[in-house]
């Protein structure tokens, strides 16, 4: 069932959820409108009238690399001007992704590896780009206080959920509830429909059918996605509190700043 709290129809953008309302362990919520995640915004309407600014959002950090940037560029619709922050987080999926699609015309579709793929992605991701992870929290950090902030990537779902997950984490979000929202982006996509259009094109492409389900973590996610990423930290830094310690610097004052930041009571 659709997410109609959290899940916001913004014209031109995917993704776009607001990630208030879950409890923390201290009883206190994550703030209503003051974090948000999306996928790129290079398709909002100049006039896209009061439904982004009368979101308070300042500040907008985008983790896209320059070549996504070339392809979708940065551009604010008329009476929005936020701070803007490019973070870029690679992942080792894309390049691979791309061959994917030049050699789908003479091979049969590779839905384990597309999935292997992503698996690796997850795990790379956190280890590769802690800079860029770390440098996330610092502008959260440095946020104008008591306004909202904006973070995506391309399609709001896997750097974005990543970055997502750690940062509801460190503020003390159930597991349970970090899962549900990284989930999230299978309603706020339509995932059955998206994954039936996608497959079709790539269909038509190969010259052969291609089921829907094997192209779900193009437009989606799974759960394992995330698990991978958990077990690649607790690999290297023995546990996610430790890495959120160790690599990204969310010492006890830092998270406490955090949690004045961006929760309620």
């Amino acid at each position: 069932m659709r997410d109609q709290t959290r899940i916001l129809p913004i014209t031109g953008v995917k993704n776009f959820r607001d990630m208030g309302g879950y409890k923390t362990g201290d009883g206190r919520s994550v703030a209503w409108g003051r974090l948000f995640r999306s996928g790129h915004l290079s398709e909002l309407p100049d006039d896209i009238g009061d439904a982004i600014t009368s979101r308070n959002i300042t500040s907008v950090i985008d983790f896209r690399s320059d070549a996504e940037k070339k392809r979708n560029p940065v551009r604010w619709p008329q009476g929005w001007a936020p701070h803007y922050s490019p973070l870029p987080i690679g992942g080792n999926a894309s390049a691979w992704v791309h061959e994917m699609f030049e050699r789908l015309s003479n091979s049969d579709f590779p839905a384990r590896e597309l999935h292997d793929q992503f698996i690796l992605a997850f795990q790379t991701i956190p280890i590769a780009n802690a800079p860029g992870l770390k440098a996330f929290f610092d502008t959260l950090l440095a946020a104008d206080h008591g306004n909202a902030v904006l973070f995506h990537c391309t399609a709001g779902k896997d750097r974005t959920g990543i970055a997502g997950a750690l940062l509801m984490k460190a503020l003390g979000v159930a597991d349970d509830d970090i899962m549900a929202d990284f989930l999230l982006t299978n309603e706020a996509v339509d995932i059955e429909k998206v994954s039936e259009d996608m497959a079709g094109r790539l269909s038509a492409r190969a010259g052969r059918p291609i089921a829907a389900p094997d192209v779900l973590p193009l437009v989606g996610v799974r759960e394992e996605f995330l698990q991978s990423a958990y077990d690649a930290i607790g690999e290297k830094f023995g546990s996610v509190d430790a890495y959120l310690t160790d690599s990204m610097g969310l010492d006890t004052a830092k998270r406490a700043l955090l949690a004045d930041r961006f929760l309620s009571e």
